[in-house]
């Protein structure tokens, strides 16, 4: 589909789209929070609920990290859709298997909570994300090039298939055979991540 402006057609694939994806986000992410169990006690250690609660810091961090990244692609996500003007049958492919990795998300989180000091647990939630990633860049790459983006909206779209968005899922990827030396290496190389999109955005401006 293409052309300079939507038809009624394209505007109704465009909204089902999109409202498929916001869906879809919104239950990878209502899936995290069930992932957090809240402590059950015998009225005799009622007493024993802050330590419990304390306990709960690793399950809670581990929530809070995936609901950034799930948080962070949906903006980018609704923000890249809301800038083209056509879309295609790869496009559509490329989103689902975006899509499928955001889902997979709440499962790799929770094996990464339960099995926090092994190796394979870390390297699937970075495998996860890097893959998510790739995926996305590829979607953003191929719009551009089909020429699929409103031309006032190019700037915007670029950097979401720039050096900087490989860099960011080569991160988590490169966490993967990091794990395998350091859960804790991996665990950094997650938070520098997220951490220094937001500079090098505003340095690559």
């Amino acid at each position: 589909m293409s052309g300079n402006s939507r038809t009624a057609s394209e505007a109704t694939g465009f909204g089902r789209i999109v409202a498929f994806s916001d869906g879809v986000m919104a239950v990878a992410i209502t899936l995290l929070v069930l992932n957090l169990d809240v402590p059950d006690l015998p009225s005799s250690r009622e007493g024993e609920l802050d330590d419990k609660l304390f306990d709960l810091l690793p399950s809670l961090a581990a929530y809070a990290l995936a609901f950034a990244l799930i948080g962070r692609y949906w903006v980018i996500h609704h923000r890249f859709f809301e800038s083209l003007r056509a879309f295609d049958v790869t496009l559509m492919g490329l989103n689902l298997m975006f899509l499928a990795l955001i889902v997979l998300m709440p499962f790799s989180t929770e094996l990464f909570d339960r099995y926090s000091d092994e190796p394979i647990a870390a390297a699937a939630f970075g495998a996860t994300l890097g893959l998510a990633g790739l995926v996305h860049l590829a979607m953003v790459r191929h719009v551009l090039r089909k020429g699929f983006v409103h031309q006032h909206e190019r700037r915007v779209s670029e950097p979401f298939g720039g050096a900087i968005a490989l860099s960011l899922a080569v991160v988590f990827l490169l966490s993967v055979p990091a794990a395998f030396l350091s859960v804790w290496l991996a665990q950094l190389m997650w938070i520098s991540a997220i951490v220094v999109r937001y500079p090098l955005r505003r340095l690559s401006r």
